[in-house]
């Protein structure tokens, strides 16, 4: 596997039990010439192996591969998440256009992560070789555990209703909207409170702070800050509802390509509620895992939170259908059968 090294990811820290070896590529400004990176490392590989099968984990890196197709023989696996395919309809990235459907016509398989992200990307090439596999969820790190136990590693009060966001701290993500809905569900249900986690944009934090404190909600709202992986199935399963009010794709093409974080919370038990935009609508199913709401209504959030908090036998239904869903489509075994199969239809023998 090759990687790109950042910071904190050190060589002899790596673990060495890995069922395969793992490559750091090393190079400045990614952003500029992260093409030319992969394309140097990737032809050392493709050289002294026989027909390979290489996954590139988003379109931007096969296009540094595909120039290999003209003396090498090697099948290539092309991922699309999301928001490198939509911002390609913006005024900065759409003179790559060209560049995206010449990788796409390069690739042996396309596979996109929501059906969202599929009908863009074939918006904007006109190609149907391209297959939905969702991202998957890593249900030995991700289940139910005690919330009384969790809570205290946050210490948290065991009697407050819990409402949960964990993303980076973007505009996108609608952190605001849920605040505003707090300032009305306060009154229905005087323990809420929600949770932000994550870090990101500092701007955007400094006007969430300001509207916590504007609304007077500084009681109700908490600022976690950054959290480590091993503490996130922790901290899902301390709260009681997680929550993410996505805004609709900008004019910038900043998108929710999919939205694994509402499934992790649905494989620690617990019912989510999002918007129905971008790739979310893959993620939860309307009253069965979670409740879809309109993107910028802190109105109707408020409805589906009280209504959460109020309804035991709805919370009950979605976090059982929450689990048993992840488990059923979205667990590693079921997601890398897709991926065996399509390797195995590149190459029969594997």
């Amino acid at each position: 596997m090759l990687v790109k090294k950042r910071g904190g990811l050190i060589a002899n820290e790596i673990p060495r039990d890995l069922p395969y070896r793992l490559v750091l590529m090393y190079g400045r400004d990614w952003s500029k010439f992260k093409k030319w990176y992969v394309s140097f490392y990737c032809k050392k590989y493709i050289k002294s192996s026989n027909n390979p099968i290489i996954i590139s984990a988003t379109w931007e890196l096969s296009e540094g591969i595909i120039k290999h197709k003209k003396k090498y023989s090697f099948s290539l696996i092309t991922v699309l998440h999301g928001l490198e395919v939509t911002r390609l309809n913006s005024n900065k990235y759409k003179k790559r256009i060209p560049k995206f459907i010449q990788t796409i016509d390069h690739s042996d398989q396309v596979i996109a992560v929501s059906n969202y992200t599929k009908n863009e990307a074939i918006s904007i090439t006109g190609t149907q070789k391209i297959t939905t596999i969702p991202n998957f969820v890593n249900t030995t790190e991700f289940f139910p555990k005690s919330t009384s136990e969790c809570r205290d590693n946050f210490r948290l009060h065991q009697s407050d209703k819990i409402l949960l966001s964990l993303s980076r701290l973007v505009k996108r993500k609608g952190h605001d909207i849920v605040i505003r809905a707090i300032q009305i569900v306060k009154k229905k249900i005087p323990g809420i409170k929600y949770l932000i986690a994550g870090t990101g944009d500092n701007p955007y934090k400094k006007m969430l702070k300001k509207l916590v404190n504007d609304l007077g909600l500084q009681e109700y709202v908490l600022f976690l800050g950054y959290i480590e992986e091993n503490k996130k199935p922790l901290l899902y399963n301390a709260s009681d509802v997680y929550i993410m009010n996505s805004l609709d794709t900008d004019e910038q093409g900043d998108s929710e390509g999919f939205g694994i974080t509402f499934l992790e919370a649905n494989a620690c038990g617990k019912p989510v509620i999002g918007t129905n935009v971008g790739g979310i609508s893959d993620a939860i199913e309307n009253n069965v895992n979670g409740i879809l709401v309109k993107p910028n209504d802190a109105n109707a959030t408020a409805e589906a939170i009280i209504q959460l908090f109020s309804d035991q036998s709805l919370y009950q239904k979605l976090s059982g259908n929450g689990l048993r869903r992840v488990n059923n489509q979205f667990s590693l075994s079921n997601v890398g059968d897709k991926y065996h199969q399509i390797i195995s239809s590149l190459s029969p023998s594997y």
